[in-house]
């Protein structure tokens, strides 16, 4: 058994659940982390309707709710709006809150702002009606994407455009499909890295970097990170998630350094996932941060944990740990495994 660094605590786990849906994979984990850590977990599902969540938490009465609500009402846009709900009526949860969420949900609020931070990010197109502004000189190919989905949606082959028209068309698919505004980024047809972030501002932690192996990938088709390469079965030469592996120190450094720095600037909390592209000159570019990435334990942060020698129960406690500290609750030192010295007991304020 994990050693618990806060106090036995009911802790609600909030996810989404339409009905006759099966309940996800990483709530049963999340789940039977918080009972191996001596918590009592209540499941609490919401689908579309504001009054079931605050009646369902309020019935619960927890004390911290371990968010892995990653949409509502089937919109993943409303993601954010669970956790301003959550703000609102003063409850303490895990991950980031309304300002993280927003601000990493907005694709070109990001790049904006991690430019801003001189953290490198492909050069971009922003459209508004007709018009458009570019971020940099720009060639093509480029990838064109909705501004403010999640989990791959609308991004696929297709989306790696060589031409304007070709793009133009792109984008007016993007808008009548999603109702979102779109963008279009330089494609980097490189090395493809996720890293993994604890903690909070102050002192997070950057997990061992992980990187998609395409496999035996067709080098005519682009390498695009889609939902099929996401979530899909594609066999055993198709893409999948490995250590990386070789990789010179001073890009190590840079990446881990950009890393550190889009979770501040994007003022997240918890734990958050940033996604990269190394260029053909070594060059690490930020393409995403995810401030809710998903959990479960054979996820990217679940792996990257394990390669740092934390079991997946720890990964959880750790995150429990970050928002107790963040909340003010008391916290225990933990037993390291690593031989560093622990953190010292922090007063509940």
């Amino acid at each position: 058994m994990a050693a618990p660094t806060v106090p036995a605590m009911k802790i609600a786990v909030l996810h989404y659940q339409p009905a006759g849906e099966p309940v996800d994979k990483v709530v049963h984990d999340v789940a039977a982390a918080l009972t191996e850590l001596g918590h009592t977990p209540t499941l609490v599902g919401v689908h579309d309707r504001v009054f079931d969540l605050l009646k369902a938490l309020d019935k619960a009465k927890p004390d911290l709710v371990f968010n892995v609500c990653e949409t509502f009402a089937d919109d993943y846009r409303l993601e954010v709006n669970v956790a301003a709900v959550m703000e609102m009526a003063g409850m303490k949860f895990t991950g980031s809150g309304t300002a993280g969420l927003l601000l990493a949900q907005n694709k070109i609020l990001t790049k904006q702002l991690l430019e801003y931070h001189e953290v490198p990010t492909p050069r971009f197109l922003t459209f508004d009606g007709d018009a458009f502004e570019a971020f940099g000189r720009m060639s093509f190919p480029l990838i064109v994407k909705p501004a403010r989905t999640d989990a791959s949606l609308g991004i696929g082959r297709h989306s790696v455009v060589s031409d304007w028209e070709d793009m133009t068309r792109r984008v007016r698919e993007i808008r009548k499909t999603f109702n979102d505004e779109a963008l279009a980024e330089e494609f980097i047809d490189g090395r493809e890295m996720y890293v993994g972030v604890l903690g909070n501002g102050t002192r997070p932690e950057i997990l061992p970097i992980l990187e998609l192996n395409w496999g035996k990938w067709d080098p005519a088709v682009p390498k695009v990170s889609d939902r099929e390469v996401k979530f899909a079965d594609l066999g055993e030469d198709g893409p999948y998630l490995m250590v990386a592996k070789d990789l010179p120190a001073e890009l190590k450094a840079r990446i881990e350094r950009s890393a550190l720095l889009a979770f501040r600037a994007l003022k997240l909390h918890d734990y958050a996932r940033v996604d990269f592209r190394i260029s053909s000159k070594g060059e690490p570019f930020v393409l995403e941060v995810n401030p809710n990435p998903y959990l479960e334990k054979e996820s990217e942060l679940g792996m990257a944990a394990e390669e740092r020698g934390l079991s997946y129960t720890q990964l959880i406690s750790r995150i429990i740990e970050s928002a107790a500290i963040r909340y003010g609750m008391r916290v225990k030192p933990e037993k390291t495994i690593t031989g560093e010295t622990p953190a010292p007991e922090q007063p509940r304020t």
